[in-house]
């Protein structure tokens, strides 16, 4: 069954899925996880908290959404907005990604990473790896796995046809990965002790070599790059500012001042990027075009995870 275009928000405060019709920006449901595992009885205050984080959409109707307090996945009905099933996973379970009939979490407190059957919804094996491992990256045509570990000072590389796991190891601690034909772009916090700071480097995927491309005053937690220009967006979640950069002339081309905590950022491959604020519990709508603010909605609390179906 085909939906028409929605944005799903994964409020982690307050266990909620905010749905937004993109045709009018309006909230035109919400789903309560908590009213859903109790088969929708007001039972709200029995039930620990979910903490709902990152979601994937499979094309048809089934959402399936890592929840990071109850170190569980759920595979959510979102027509109905039914829980379907849930299944455990490892610790404080954060990104996910599927590929080939298969769901790959990470989970960031017991380092490792869950592989799930997509059809039968059933936990495989979980694969150790680095250190608070915080983003997966899935290179489709090499069918490789590439892990960020955010204390590790590492990347784990696992080849899904021979069954490798090789780790290759950093300078800095990666916080955010991004994929590109031949390279890989790499988020980094760098702590001296004294000062946070940040850079951005690019990999190159055949032999592993590194350039260091921009240096970053400030913490920033995660970026976006689009696929057909050298332009990267990255949110500071300290100062609140989106910041647009362009890699190949290694300029700052501009530096946008949101009301909030930043958080996390979606492309809507048109002319539309979404940015979550924690603070303030919004969802902003921004302009590539105009390079400025055009419109927010108020969500759940402590809105992460974004997803367009």
């Amino acid at each position: 069954m085909k939906l028409k275009e929605k944005l799903i928000i994964a409020n982690t405060g307050d266990d909620t899925l905010t749905c937004i019709n993109l045709l009018d920006k309006k909230v035109d449901k919400i789903i309560y996880l908590r009213e859903t595992i109790n088969n929708g009885t007001n039972t709200m205050l029995n039930v620990p908290s979910i903490g709902p984080w990152d979601m994937i959409y499979d094309g048809y109707k089934f959402v399936y959404c890592t929840n990071a307090y109850d170190n569980s996945i759920f595979k959510i009905d979102i027509i109905s907005g039914n829980l379907v099933d849930k299944l455990y996973v490892g610790s404080f379970p954060t990104s996910i990604k599927a590929f080939d009939d298969h769901i790959f979490i990470v989970n960031s407190d017991s380092n490792s990473i869950s592989v799930v059957d997509e059809k039968e919804f059933y936990l495989i094996e979980n694969i150790p790896v680095g250190e608070k491992p915080i983003d997966i990256e899935i290179d489709e045509i090499q069918k490789k796995l590439y892990i960020a570990n955010s204390n590790g000072s590492s990347i784990n590389i696992i080849d899904l046809d021979e069954y490798k796991n090789q780790t290759i190891k950093l300078k800095n601690n990666p916080l955010k990965i991004i994929i590109e034909d031949e390279y890989m772009y790499i988020l980094y916090s760098v702590n001296n002790g004294t000062i946070n700071n940040s850079n951005i480097s690019i990999m190159n995927l055949k032999n592993y070599s590194e350039e260091e491309i921009f240096q970053l005053k400030g913490i920033f937690t995660t970026m976006l790059k689009l696929n057909d220009k050298e332009i990267v967006f990255i949110t500071s979640i300290d100062e609140g500012y989106i910041c647009r950069l362009d890699i190949e002339k290694r300029n700052l081309l501009s530096k946008t001042k949101l009301m909030g905590m930043p958080n996390r950022i979606k492309w809507d491959r048109d002319n539309t990027i979404f940015i979550t604020d924690i603070a303030n519990d919004i969802l902003y709508f921004f302009d590539i075009k105009e390079n400025n603010l055009t419109d927010y909605i108020k969500v759940g609390k402590e809105p992460g995870g974004i997803l367009i179906i």
